[in-house]
């Protein structure tokens, strides 16, 4: 683009960097919620925080290729596939990204509980 590699673009170079720290943000967590199972430890705020950022990040990640790329169906199919863990249903059993949050609300931040 404009005779040089598209990544030279500020435009494009900032929102990988933000989908890159979004993605290691996720990863940490995750590892943190490991580290706490395998200790037999309580895991689960640490779980959900991780599979929200991931989804998030995931999403975010997305978006970004589609607007580099102009929406091409290779991109729109990325995006559909980034939906599918923000919805979706866990190992364990059906989790969405809104039951996360008030697990998050009420366990980890003491609120009070919404339902």
């Amino acid at each position: 683009m404009f005779g040089r590699p598209i990544g030279q673009n500020q435009g494009v170079q900032f929102p990988i960097a933000e989908a890159h720290i979004e993605v290691a943000a996720a990863d940490l967590m995750r590892w943190r919620a490991c580290e706490l199972f395998d200790a037999k430890q309580p895991c689960g705020a640490e779980a959900n925080m991780a599979k929200y950022l991931a989804a998030k990040a995931s999403w975010e990640a997305a978006n970004a290729c589609i607007q580099f790329h102009g929406g091409f169906r290779l991109c729109a199919r990325i995006r559909r596939r980034a939906q599918v863990p923000r919805d979706s249903a866990l190992p364990g059993g059906a989790i969405s990204t809104n039951l996360i949050l008030c697990y998050v609300a009420e366990h980890v931040l003491g609120l009070p509980r919404s339902f």
